[in-house]
């Protein structure tokens, strides 16, 4: 288990959190701001992810849990290519009462701690909705650049939506404030 502060904390999935990964990525709101997910998961389909997560060579997830081991998101690396020292980060906080804390920096600061120090990756990757400005002006600030935009890549309730590619490289993280969340 990954402290990120006294009430939140990362750790391995579990199956019981299909439940609230359920809720939370069926919300037409969250689902909105994801890339990868849409809503339409059935519970079986969630358990089913979990269970693959856990199993996975080229992936590594965290729940994101409160102090009393809910599950209010996930978050963690994908599509890890050890060879090549890459992955893309992913993160979802799919409770309201826990946005705008200060939270994401936090658990995106330790996920980039452990890419760049534990899995020795030289470049972390974020794939983000052009529509999503909270997540790009984040991705920003712990100092994400930008390398292009892929125009139209996604086909999500009638319309085409562009996706921007950021990348921070090992070398330049930490050379500013590292993150931390709001008290």
């Amino acid at each position: 288990m990954l402290k990120i502060t006294e009430q939140i904390y990362l750790r391995r999935p579990e199956p019981s959190d299909s439940e609230a990964m359920h809720q939370y990525r069926n919300d037409p709101e969250i689902a909105a701001a994801l890339t990868q997910f849409s809503k339409g998961y059935s519970r079986n389909d969630l358990a089913e992810w979990v269970e693959r997560q856990r199993k996975s060579s080229t992936d590594i997830v965290w729940a994101i849990v409160d102090a009393n081991d809910n599950c209010i998101g996930h978050c963690g690396l994908s599509e890890i290519n050890s060879r090549n020292g890459v992955a893309i980060v992913d993160i979802c906080i799919g409770q309201s009462a826990f946005s705008g804390k200060g939270l994401g920096e936090a658990i995106i600061g330790s996920v980039l701690d452990y890419a760049f120090q534990q899995m020795n990756l030289r470049k972390v990757r974020a794939k983000v909705l052009s529509s999503n400005a909270i997540a790009l002006g984040l991705l920003r600030k712990i100092g994400f650049e930008s390398e292009g935009i892929l125009r139209e890549a996604k086909y999500r309730n009638g319309q085409y939506l562009d996706f921007h590619m950021l990348a921070l490289f090992r070398r330049n993280w930490g050379q500013g404030e590292k993150p931390c969340p709001q008290n």
